[in-house]
C-alpha cells in the first residue's frame, strides 16, 4: 500500500530465498492481523503463483472466551479472500474450555502463558505436522504490541524458529510500522471485506476474539460491559479466580457504567 512500505524489498528477497510451500495467515480476525493481511494479500498471491505454493487463512477460536460476533466477522472476510484470491480458509480450537484454565491456573502474561501455548501454540503445532514445508506464517504482531517483544523476543520482521521440533517461518509485515488504532482502522475501513471486524472495534473498542484477556485492564471491561451485559463473566471470576488483583481487573463486568467501577468496591450506598 502506497506509503506503508509493505512489503519491504528485503523482505520479498528473504521470503524468496525461503520459497515456502505452505503459507498460513494467522488470521484472528482483529485489525493487526487483518491489517497484515490487507497489506501483503497481492504480493502472496503472486507469489504463491509463481512459485507453487498454497496459502490458508488459519483461524482459531479459543474454546470458551471467542465471543460468537468475532467468528462471523472473520469468516465473512476470510469466505471473501477464498472468493477473489482464492485463499484456503482453516480453522482449529481446543478441546477444552478457557474457564477450566483459568480457574485452575488463573491469568498470567508473558510469551509462555497458558492461554497462549494451549489454545494456540498445540493447535498451529498439530496443523503444521501435517502441512507441506518450508512453511511461512504471516502475523499481525510488531515490537510495539508489548514489552517483551520490544525487548528482544521479535528481532526482524521475518524470523525462523522451531516449533514442537518444526523448523517455521514467522513474517511479521507490522514490524517496523507505527500506526495508532485509529490510523489502523481507517486503512481497513476503506474495503469492503474488512467492515465487519471494524465493526466490532466500533461497537466495542475491541476485536473480541478474546473476551478476558491478561492484557486488558478494568476500564476496557467496563466499555464491554456498556455495550453487552458480562456479568457472567464477573460472577465467574469471582467465584473461580483466587487472585484478588484478577478479580478487581474484571470487577466492570457487574457494573453498568464506568463510573460504577471508579467507585470504591468496598463501598456501600
Amino acid at each position: 500500500m502506497e506509503g506503508l512500505g509493505v512489503p519491504s524489498e528485503k523482505d520479498v528477497q528473504r521470503i524468496s530465498q525461503l520459497r515456502p510451500r505452505t503459507v498460513l495467515y494467522m488470521f484472528s480476525g482483529g485489525k493487526d492481523s487483518s491489517l497484515a493481511l490487507l497489506l501483503t494479500r497481492d504480493f502472496m498471491k503472486d507469489f504463491c503463483e509463481k512459485n507453487g505454493c498454497k496459502v490458508y487463512l488459519f483461524y482459531i477460536y479459543i474454546t470458551g472466551n471467542t465471543h460468537p460476533l468475532n467468528a462471523y466477522a472473520a469468516y465473512a472476510t476470510m469466505l471473501w479472500h477464498r472468493e477473489r484470491y482464492g485463499f484456503e480458509v482453516m480453522a482449529g480450537a481446543k478441546d477444552r474450555l478457557f474457564q477450566e484454565y483459568m480457574a485452575k491456573y488463573g491469568l498470567e502474561k508473558g510469551p509462555a502463558r497458558w492461554c497462549y501455548t494451549d489454545f494456540k501454540h498445540k493447535v498451529i503445532a498439530e496443523k503444521e505436522r501435517v502441512l507441506p514445508r518450508p512453511i511461512l506464517e504471516v502475523d499481525g504482531m510488531s515490537p510495539g504490541d508489548n514489552l517483551w517483544r520490544a525487548q528482544g523476543f521479535m528481532k526482524d520482521s521475518v524470523e525462523e524458529f522451531e516449533r514442537n521440533g518444526i523448523k517455521v517461518y514467522a513474517w511479521h509485515p507490522l514490524f517496523g510500522l507505527r500506526l495508532t488504532e485509529e490510523e489502523k482502522l481507517r486503512l481497513l475501513e476503506q474495503h469492503e471485506e474488512f467492515k465487519p471486524i471494524v465493526e466490532l472495534y466500533r461497537r466495542f473498542g475491541d476485536s473480541m476474539n478474546c473476551i478476558v484477556c491478561p492484557y486488558k485492564r478494568g476500564p476496557k471491561y467496563a466499555r464491554l460491559n456498556a455495550v453487552e451485559n458480562m456479568y457472567a463473566v464477573w460472577a465467574f471470576a469471582d467465584r473461580a479466580l483466587k487472585s484478588s488483583r484478577w478479580k478487581h481487573e474484571l470487577a466492570p463486568a457487574r457494573a453498568t457504567t464506568l463510573l460504577d467501577y471508579e467507585r470504591d468496591p468496598n463501598e456501600t450506598s
